[in-house]
């Protein structure tokens, strides 16, 4: 029963890289092509870091947690520049 539930984490876990990556592709776009939705671009950006930092968390990725980290606070600061 053990084995079931750990193989279901992984699962999980490999969907959520996959929606951090398409969030982040969605973002590049955003952010190069679409001067109007920058805040949104920057949103998107945001939540692809966070997926990533959770992802560095669980696999004890302490480097690349902090990088992921620093490009959420980066991301959210630019969400606040353009709503300014």
């Amino acid at each position: 029963m053990y084995q079931h539930l750990k193989k279901n984490r992984i699962r999980l876990r490999r969907l959520l890289r996959w929606l951090g990556f398409f969030l982040a592709l969605i973002s590049v776009i955003i952010l190069t092509s679409f001067k109007e939705l920058q805040s949104l671009g920057w949103f998107i950006s945001a939540c692809s870091c966070t997926i990533w930092a959770y992802d560095s968390y669980k696999s004890r990725h302490t480097p690349r947690f902090f990088m992921e980290c620093l490009y959420t606070a980066c991301a959210l600061w630019g969400v606040y520049n353009w709503m300014s």
